[in-house]
């Protein structure tokens, strides 16, 4: 998907997953949904420089991290264990969780050594926004299955491919646009339940960890995913047409 895409259904899926944090630790779900919204963008390493400065400038700026450290450093590493990957630029490095836990690993060793010296109670809230930084970067991926380029999950050790059949750039497919309007809706009814303390504050959080599951439950079968295996070692392959509710 592309990055407004990825930036807003991100933000969505954290509020709907922290919404009861919002009205009793708001610290905390500020924290998450920060670091959700950056880790959202992380995967990207393949992203152009913008021509004008504007929003995806910021966007472009923050993979930069990723792209030239962490991709660079895989890539090295799976070079010295002659796995297939022959180009340091390949986006599938960091659209897989070997790629997107490198990349949180590296974040917490310049994020959290730092906060530890200033203060040992940083270290909490350092966790927290680390925490949704990784979450950022799943939903990330969640959302890259749908579309027809799909993920690697395992890249390089599997070349096992994740795919939809959703293309972002297809104005006539309003797919993406009713998944924006899904997790609005769930959203406002968790916050409406939250507010006015209808819902137990026991199930506050369940309520919205099944309000997630609904939503990328939806969005995955809408998209036709499908998995296949790559015929060949550093093969990308484009998923098959499949049988489902989505178009194609």
């Amino acid at each position: 998907m592309i990055t407004r895409h990825h930036f807003a259904l991100a933000l969505i899926c954290s509020l709907i997953l922290f919404s009861s944090f919002l009205f009793t630790r708001p610290i905390i779900a500020f924290l998450v949904c920060t670091g959700t919204c950056i880790g959202s963008l992380l995967p990207d390493i393949h992203m152009s420089r913008p021509k004008k400065t504007g929003p995806r400038t910021l966007a472009w700026a923050l993979v930069q991290l990723p792209r030239k450290a962490c991709a660079w450093i895989l890539y090295r590493i799976y070079a010295a264990l002659e796995l297939p990957v022959t180009d340091p630029t390949d986006k599938r490095l960091t659209h897989s969780l070997p790629g997107i836990l490198f990349i949180t690993i590296s974040s917490g060793l310049l994020l959290l050594i730092p906060a530890y010296i200033i203060s040992p109670a940083n270290t909490i809230k350092g966790i927290i926004f680390l925490f949704g930084l990784f979450l950022g970067m799943i939903f990330h991926l969640i959302e890259d299955l749908c579309t027809r380029k799909g993920i690697f999950p395992f890249f390089p050790l599997s070349q096992t491919q994740i795919a939809g059949s959703i293309r972002p750039c297809d104005h006539e497919d309003h797919r993406i646009r009713w998944f924006h309007v899904l997790h609005g809706v769930v959203l406002l009814i968790l916050l409406i339940l939250d507010g006015t303390g209808i819902l137990a504050p026991a199930l506050a959080f369940p309520a919205g960890l099944a309000g997630l599951a609904i939503c990328l439950g939806i969005m995955v079968y809408l998209s036709d995913v499908t998995v296949r295996q790559a015929s060949s070692p550093g093969a990308r392959v484009q998923p098959a047409a499949v049988q489902g509710t989505g178009r194609r």
